[in-house]
């Protein structure tokens, strides 16, 4: 009976020993997960709206077809490609040799009826430049001992393509 009531809040205090970092690490764990999903969308969506744009160059319309783009139409494809992710937390900026446009965010530039790429940056072999930014809220900092519970964390995460309009 005695050996019974030293063992009393063993179980309680084991868990608080091994149930809360696991806890923690099974929290980290989900909020990498959703941090590398951002970040392969991010870097999806910068690829694919720059291989948007170098297919539309000047020689691109021939006839009575025109698939000259504007900012407006740009900005619109890269809300579609970053599927899932956030248009007021999402920037875009376009560069050109000659031109550059900011959207910060991506919604702001929607209806902006500028011809991109710029007709003088619209030729065969032109670079053209996308970078898309987007913030990430994370809950990881306010699990932190010591860290106040109302603080999260905020990190910026960024993808970069180039590629030479193509025709």
């Amino acid at each position: 009976m005695t050996r019974r009531r030293r063992s009393r809040g063993s179980t309680v205090l084991e868990f608080a020993l091994v149930g809360v970092p696991m806890i923690l690490v099974f929290v980290s764990i989900v909020e990498i997960g959703l941090l590398m999903w951002t970040y392969t969308t991010l870097a999806y969506a910068a690829k694919e709206l720059n291989r948007y744009i170098a297919v539309h160059g000047k020689h691109c319309s021939s006839g009575t077809n025109n698939c000259a783009l504007t900012v407006g139409t740009v900005a619109t494809a890269a809300e579609g490609y970053a599927m899932g992710l956030s248009s007021s937390t999402l920037n875009l900026t376009l560069t050109s040799p000659s031109k550059t446009y900011n959207c910060n965010p991506v919604s702001s530039c929607t209806s902006n009826s500028n011809a991109w790429p710029p007709a003088a940056d619209s030729t065969v072999g032109t670079l053209i430049q996308v970078r898309m930014q987007y913030q990430v809220n994370t809950v990881l900092p306010m699990m932190w001992p010591g860290s106040q519970a109302a603080n999260y964390g905020g990190y910026n995460l960024g993808a970069y393509s180039a590629q030479r309009v193509l025709f």
